[in-house]
């Protein structure tokens, strides 16, 4: 019916995405190519065919990372992805391959040279703070990062890098797969992610496509673009998926995007809420929340229709404790996320009552 309970707690909430665009070209550090060195590498590319490059991240996409942000193929002030979504912001230029938390950046996920090059510049030192604590813009937009040149005009750009996490140098020639450094939270970032972008004298790609940024997008049927085919495996499409979820005992005063949720709840008499970060809702889309208690019945469930969605949606559902509070032992929350008779995404999470 649409009616909330007078005994539940319920909200949704767009967001903004992460103004990660355009990443600033890190400076130049000079560098002294021997002359047969720099014939050899330029020479990659000579054919014109268009070189592939592997995926630059070690993680499993849909598992342990995702992709949030696509290049933006629209030339006007709107947005579209290269299947004519709006997984992308206006003049985003790469592609953004984020972590779900703090938890997971801290664990380590080494950033890839995605092809054979030579590095080019490095930046270093910028510290780890997400633009939502910050009391200042960041004056380097791209954070820490690295530059690879490979061959024919082509390069890739690594943005957002951990400080102290960039182990090559310029000058320094790297192998495909190569460890270059680890994702981070530097320069203008909202969530611990690698902005990731390939130019070809000097104008971005997309890698999905191997065109233009500004070329028009495609509904259906996409090649492998620029991927080598390992790569091209574990990346298709995916407009939405749930990037973090978690049980808490307080509704949450914000977003909790790239926070560390935490597995233990207040307790028995405080209320029992289940929030979702996700990616991609649209509106129209039906949502349900529900909770199991320590014998697998369900104490709480809730559903509702998205008003909006967008690049990213932030909601919880939940319910006060009832007399006598909440027994203890371990909770499941579920959230599903329905588009006509599709799931198009889902989440389980635990928590912990004392």
């Amino acid at each position: 019916s649409g009616r909330r309970p007078a005994s539940g707690l319920h909200a949704v909430r767009r967001r903004g995405s992460a103004p990660c665009r355009n990443a600033d070209v890190i400076p130049m550090i000079a560098t002294i190519l021997s002359f047969p060195f720099a014939m050899a590498l330029f020479a990659v590319s000579a054919s014109g065919d268009q070189p592939a490059f592997a995926f630059p991240v070690d993680c499993r996409v849909g598992e342990s990372c995702l992709i949030q942000k696509l290049v933006d193929h629209d030339p006007g002030p709107g947005r579209s992805d290269y299947r004519c979504g709006t997984l992308t912001t206006d003049g985003h230029d790469g592609i953004d391959i984020r972590l779900r938390t703090m938890a997971d950046m801290r664990a380590g996920y080494a950033v890839l040279a995605a092809r054979d090059g030579l590095v080019l510049r490095t930046r270093d030192g910028e510290p780890d703070i997400s633009v939502t604590e910050r009391t200042a813009p960041a004056d380097k937009q791209a954070g820490n990062g690295v530059v690879i040149d490979h061959g024919d005009g082509w390069e890739t750009q690594y943005s957002h890098l951990q400080r102290g996490s960039v182990a090559v140098r310029p000058g320094q020639r790297v192998a495909a797969g190569e460890r270059i450094g680890l994702i981070g939270l530097s320069g203008n970032s909202e969530f611990p992610h690698l902005h990731f972008a390939i130019r070809h004298r000097g104008q971005p790609i997309d890698p999905f496509t191997g065109g233009a940024a500004d070329a028009s997008c495609a509904a259906a049927g996409a090649s492998t673009g620029l991927w080598t085919p390992a790569a091209a495996l574990q990346l298709g499409y995916r407009p939405t998926a749930v990037i973090a979820a978690g049980l808490a005992s307080a509704v949450p005063a914000k977003a909790v995007t790239g926070r560390d949720p935490s597995p233990r709840l207040a307790g028995r008499d405080a209320p029992l809420i289940l929030w979702v970060d996700a990616m991609g809702a649209k509106s129209g889309d039906r949502q349900s929340f529900a909770i199991a208690g320590p014998d697998r019945g369900i104490v709480h469930s809730q559903q509702s229709v998205v008003a909006g969605g967008g690049l990213s949606w932030f909601a919880y559902s939940g319910k006060r404790a009832p007399p006598g509070g909440w027994p203890a032992g371990h909770y499941i929350g579920r959230y599903i996320l329905r588009r006509g008779p599709d799931i198009v995404a889902e989440f389980d999470v635990e928590g912990v009552i004392e």
